[in-house]
């Protein structure tokens, strides 16, 4: 606007010398004139400062200009020949004056305009040079001839350059070498990229790319490509960024404590291979009587005691193969191996972790039970890790520190089972059970003196099941607790309405020995039919003793000081261990039948029949012989000095049709 106006004074002031001529002068016309030319100039100004062809500015200007002068002199008109008019007319020297004048005011608005965009251009460059200085990334400007134009110090920072080692207007190339100085880049290093930087300069779109440094860190490159100038790249360091991650996928694919793979991990390596149809076998390993551990020594040794497993399968396993943990003491291998080799393998396996360990100055005999099954084509991976844990437990129900190998007839055992599982469960809820009744002779005076309860089971579509059968699977499924309580309240409802002289046995198992809640089963059921507790008798096997002693025996001890009566069964069949008559209150010694029945033939047999009769008498307790199933055992039971027996001789379990109809003697001549 400042040009405009001045080239308009001029125009003025040049023209106010025909002031006096006959001269006719048109405001308007100036005016438009003006406009338009200030109009022309304002956008020359505006392609001057926009880096537009100097050629167009320069014609732009020349049209402001022409368009101020010729404009505003098509509106004045020349009425009467020139004269000169001495006396109004301006002098010459005023004329010189003004348009001096002019020209200096046109001059230093000239000026001040340049220096004021040449401000604004500075600040705005300080500007940008600051948002560049603060970026958390690195930059570099590199234009279109291959040149360095502008970087800021992160970058410099980021590659361990100091600042007066590089400057702008370098080539790529030379870029380049300071940065490898520096950075210590191997030859082949700075060859590549520099191949793939001058390639980065003409890319038509953006992209990025994750770099691996040498130094470990981790480098994302963005590439954004400026329009018919060059290329921006910027740099951002994600070290800690990517160390998290995979920190958090390492928890997400690890057990903490042990190291080793987790379920999640295992599932994912055989989809991968039944992805890629390999050949591979699946191992399940479940560390055996763990949890007495844990129980005996603290959680502390047991968790040390799973790492020592843990190093002892990784030492075993080779390269191509994968060790995880299921979670608590149930672990995993997958080996690229068919099953025969893998059972092989699992044998080995078994072996080394049955070697004693001291940990923290315990010693420990830890061991295995193994499962194995091959994958076959078809077969998803939790089909085959079931297979492999119908495997293992074949093998732990076989007598543990084992390896099985997957059979087919082993998933029919299963719907078998589970089908008695169902029908327990059934049962447990729609009172399926029966009792029957075995009657016990006293020798001394020749009647009955107690029944064994026995548990029998009639399923809806299998009929009688044993329980030597269905008693292990209600344990494995969690019921025997259910099953225990009504067996015991059961009993006693029938004992409530017998003679007041008799007594009734029930079989206790291992799982209910070690369950909180048989004491209060016990209790509520002599309360509820209003008998005394000696009148109930609980038989144990020396199995249950075995599996935690100490527990044992002082639920023993509470039991006995209850008044219930304690016979241990099945006697000189289990691990026998005399320590247990002498440290526990037992009543009654029941001796296993396998004697009996070989006595008369075997005199080793006969040996331990008389020895285990007069040791009970020693000890204060009731010698009960069982399998008494002919007059000749009968009279050798007497003979020794049995205090009682039972057996088909005796009586046969039977099932009572009313609850008032159990016989309360056996007949004289089964006796006498």
């Amino acid at each position: 606007m400042t040009a405009g106006f001045g080239i308009w004074c001029m125009h003025a002031v040049g023209l106010s010398a025909l002031m006096d001529c006959g001269h006719q002068f048109s405001t308007m016309t100036n005016l438009i004139g003006g406009l338009i030319g200030t109009a022309i100039l304002i956008n020359w100004q505006i392609r001057r400062s926009s880096n537009f062809p100097r050629l167009a500015t320069s014609i732009s200007f020349v049209g402001a200009v022409c368009a101020i002068h010729f404009i505003s002199l098509a509106g004045d008109v020349v009425t009467a020949p020139l004269a000169i008019v001495h006396g109004s007319a301006m002098s010459p020297g005023l004329v010189a004056a003004c348009t001096a004048f002019a020209v200096l005011i046109a001059c230093l608005g000239g000026v001040l305009s340049a220096s004021q965009a040449r401000l604004r251009r500075e600040r705005e460059a300080q500007t940008l040079k600051a948002v560049i200085e603060s970026m958390s990334d690195g930059l570099v400007f590199i234009d279109k001839a291959g040149r360095l134009r502008q970087y800021n110090r992160r970058f410099l920072t980021l590659f361990d350059t100091p600042p007066e080692a590089l400057r702008t207007g370098v080539t790529i190339d030379t870029f380049l070498d300071t940065i490898a100085r520096y950075r210590n880049w191997h030859p082949d290093k700075r060859t590549l990229v520099g191949q793939s930087m001058k390639a980065w300069v003409h890319a038509a779109e953006s992209f990025d790319r994750e770099c691996e440094m040498e130094d470990g860190r981790t480098y994302v490159m963005q590439c954004r490509p400026v329009t018919e100038q060059g290329v921006v790249l910027t740099f951002n360091d994600v070290t800690v960024e990517r160390q998290a991650s995979r920190k958090l996928s390492y928890h997400a694919h690890h057990d903490v404590l042990t190291n080793l793979g987790n379920r999640r991990a295992l599932q994912e390596r055989m989809a991968a291979l039944i992805d890629k149809a390999k050949t591979f076998s699946l191992l399940l390993i479940d560390l055996d009587e763990f949890k007495e551990v844990n129980d005996t020594f603290g959680h502390g040794i047991g968790d040390k005691l799973l790492i020592h497993c843990a190093e002892v399968l990784h030492g075993l396993v080779g390269p191509d193969s994968f060790v995880a943990r299921m979670g608590g003491d149930e672990m995993a291998i997958v080996m690229a191996l068919p099953i025969g080799q893998a059972t092989t393998f699992a044998q080995t396996v078994v072996t080394q972790m049955s070697n004693a360990v001291t940990i923290d100055g315990y010693r420990l005999l830890p061991g295995c039970s193994i499962g194995v099954a091959e994958w076959e084509a078809g077969l998803s991976g939790e089909e085959l890790m079931r297979r492999a844990d119908l495997a293992l437990y074949d093998a732990k129900r076989a007598g543990r520190r084992r390896a099985h190998r997957y059979e087919h007839a082993m998933t029919e055992a299963l719907l078998k089972r589970q089908e008695i599982v169902d029908g327990l469960h059934d049962a447990v809820k729609g009172g399926g059970f029966r009792l029957a009744f075995q009657p016990i002779a006293d020798l001394a005076s020749g009647i009955t003196c107690g029944y064994e309860a026995l548990l029998r089971w009639q399923h809806p579509v299998r009929g009688w099941i044993s329980p030597d059968v269905f008693i292990p699977i209600a344990e494995d499924a969690g019921l025997i607790d259910e099953i225990g309580r009504w067996v015991i309240a059961e009993a006693c409802r029938h004992l409530a309405g017998w003679s007041p002289h008799l007594y009734v046995a029930v079989n206790v198992s291992a799982a209910q020995l070690a369950s909180d809640a048989l004491l209060d089963h016990l209790a509520q059921a002599v309360i509820a039919n209003g008998l005394a507790a000696e009148r109930l008798e609980i038989e144990i096997t020396e199995t249950a003793l075995i599996r935690d002693p100490v527990k044992v025996a002082g639920r023993l001890e509470r039991i006995c000081k209850l008044g219930f009566k304690i016979a241990l069964d099945d006697f000189g069949t289990g691990q026998s261990s005399l320590s247990h008559l002498r440290d526990l209150c037992f009543d009654r010694i029941k001796i296993d039948r396998s004697f009996v029945l070989r006595a008369a033939s075997d005199p080793r047999s006969m040996a331990v029949l008389r020895a285990t009769v007069a040791l009970g008498h020693e000890l204060g307790v009731i010698a009960h012989a069982e399998g008494v199933e002919t007059s000749d055992q009968l009279a050798l039971c007497r003979e020794i000095g049995c205090d009682a027996v039972q057996g088909y001789h005796i009586g046969r379990p039977l099932i009572p049709l009313v609850d008032m109809g159990m016989p309360h003697y056996v007949h004289a001549d089964r006796v006498a």
